[in-house]
């Protein structure tokens, strides 16, 4: 039903703005720490919402071009830890590199994008 209204992007928006913009202003102590990691954990999860699809079809493409292999992220990342522990792929291998900076990178958007700005 893509034309209802609100979607589940515009309700964990709201929800977030409201105990950020209106409920946590009016509390302090505890209560407010409280408010302040809900609406944090509702921005995450919002941003999972908008980005982790792409995010997790990067790495994915990512992982198989670097193994030459097509498979489920999950035998993709254990093929991955496998060829690194037996020395098929060396820790100072350049798509290695860039494939473990960007999917740190993608993770950060989500989590934490304060922190790509550093």
């Amino acid at each position: 039903m893509a034309d209802d209204r609100p979607n589940t992007e515009e309700l964990i928006e709201t929800v977030r703005a409201f105990l950020h913009d209106t409920l946590l202003p009016t509390m302090s102590g505890h209560g407010a720490f409280e408010v302040r990691i809900a609406a944090n954990l509702l921005a995450i999860a919002l941003r999972e919402l908008q980005q982790g699809p792409a995010a997790a079809a990067a790495v994915q493409a990512r992982l198989t071009a670097l193994l030459g292999t097509h498979d489920t992220p999950a035998a993709l990342d254990a093929e991955l830890v496998r060829r690194i522990r037996d020395g098929e792929i060396a820790v100072d291998d350049r798509a290695l590199h860039t494939h473990l900076r960007e999917a740190v990178r993608a993770r950060l958007a989500i989590s934490n994008p304060k922190y790509l700005d550093k």
